[in-house]
């Protein structure tokens, strides 16, 4: 794991976001150096997209930073279950294809979600559309030999990385602001927060963010 002085800075709370800006430029460098200096394969493209991904939520917690409390534990739970994800599919060729086939099967549920949604004012010309879309997703799958993968399991993946007391440690703090939770409604919502808790949020994105990134330079044998 990325030690905490590597990705963060003595700042006063107004120099934090240019600084998650400039960390966010860092993993779309990288996602760019990915793209233009490594062979493209599946796997360095969704690499390349791992990168890219960090750098968007590290520039949503420039924006959320400091106002936004729950904003900042969405970015640092996402960058965690990310942090998670990336280990799990460096792990084996297995792992990876099961993440592109996640790829097929988030964009069928999708489609089925709008037909569903839309068959109340039926429009034929989009359901067609639509109809084909699942039918090309199935050549898709055929054609590159891909299951319609389900989502991991971040718990599971916790607990075959070693992590699983880090998972129920952070998913207990993250929790609590991330969901409409009562603590949230009836206590925190609206109430400028503890410092404390803010910093904790900020610094989990930055390490997990950090950690990851340099995982996937490793995978590709660039610099991060």
């Amino acid at each position: 794991m990325t030690r905490i002085s590597d990705i963060t800075v003595p700042a006063n709370p107004e120099d934090v976001p240019r600084h998650l800006v400039r960390l966010s430029a860092r993993c779309i460098a990288l996602a760019n150096q990915i793209k233009e200096r490594v062979a493209r394969t599946d796997r360095t493209v969704a690499l390349a997209n791992f990168c890219s991904y960090i750098g968007g939520e590290l520039r949503q917690a420039s924006a959320f930073y400091p106002s936004n409390v729950p904003g900042m534990a969405w970015a640092a739970r996402n960058l965690f279950e990310v942090n998670l994800t990336v280990r799990h599919v460096l792990a084996s060729d297995d792992n990876f294809r099961a993440w592109l086939g996640q790829t097929l099967q988030d964009e069928k549920e999708f489609i089925e979600g709008l037909l569903s949604v839309s068959s109340e004012q039926p429009n034929h010309a989009a359901e067609s559309q639509l109809r084909n879309r699942l039918n090309k997703l199935d050549d898709m799958a055929a054609r590159h030999n891909l299951d319609f993968s389900k989502p991991f399991r971040a718990e599971k993946m916790s607990k075959s990385l070693g992590m699983h007391d880090e998972y129920v440690g952070l998913y207990k703090l993250f929790s609590k602001y991330v969901h409409p939770s009562s603590l949230l409604i009836n206590a925190w919502y609206g109430q400028k927060p503890q410092s404390v808790w803010l910093d904790i949020f900020l610094v989990k994105a930055q390490m997990y963010a950090g950690d990851t990134v340099q995982r996937v330079a490793n995978a590709c044998d660039l610099q991060a």
